[in-house]
């Protein structure tokens, strides 16, 4: 092996190391959105890692709860509208979404109740 080819080596192997030791651990990052986060945002993290997570499985499962909750709560505004749509904040509509495309269950029973039935703004 060459000098260079070494050399080249050494720096792809240290590149590789420290990008994996500046990411938190999954059950970190978890931690932290559980702390700041919001219910939405930490449902779809679990959604996207639930493989990762089956330790976590509790928290996992009480977001998803509070994460449909929080969506019935904004569809349920629908009926106290009549034909009116739900104006939603759009950063708030766009991690709702989000989980809706990465949790297939939910995304199956709300994602056209919800396009058709609300607006972001």
């Amino acid at each position: 092996m060459s000098h260079q080819t070494f050399f080249r080596l050494f720096l792809m192997i240290n590149f590789v190391s420290i990008a994996f030791a500046c990411k938190p651990s999954i059950n970190k990052q978890l931690d932290r959105l559980l702390e700041d986060g919001s219910v939405i945002q930490t449902a779809t993290f679990c959604a996207k890692h639930s493989h990762q997570l089956q330790d976590r499985k509790e928290d996992c499962d009480r977001v998803t709860k509070d994460a449909k909750s929080e969506i019935d709560t904004i569809l349920n505004r629908k009926l106290d509208l009549g034909i009116a749509p739900v104006i939603v904040p759009k950063s708030q509509g766009q991690e709702i979404e989000e989980f809706l495309k990465v949790h297939t269950q939910m995304g199956i029973r709300y994602w056209e109740i919800w396009k058709s039935n609300v607006i972001l703004e």
